[in-house]
């Protein structure tokens, strides 16, 4: 089998994993579909002011912007 060959073959052996994934995973998705749709309504609650937690919270919050940004001086809530 030359490689042009054998790239033709794994492209259609994904496309037929990705396939059966998607099929597999259809009747959940059509779930959370209907979930999302019946709660897009909703009011989103405001978070807490930041000076309202813990200082523990706050320092997990630091940690976690510094994680996801590189920084901690991001502004917050």
């Amino acid at each position: 089998m030359d490689v042009s060959a054998y790239m033709i073959a794994a492209a259609v052996a994904q496309m037929a994993r990705d396939d059966a994934a998607t099929a597999a995973f259809a009747a959940l998705d059509a779930r959370n579909q209907a979930a999302l749709e019946q709660t897009a309504d909703l009011p989103e609650a405001d978070p807490p002011p930041f000076d309202a937690l813990t200082t523990d919270a706050q320092a997990l919050v630091h940690r976690v912007l510094a994680s996801a940004l590189g920084t901690d001086t991001a502004s917050v809530a």
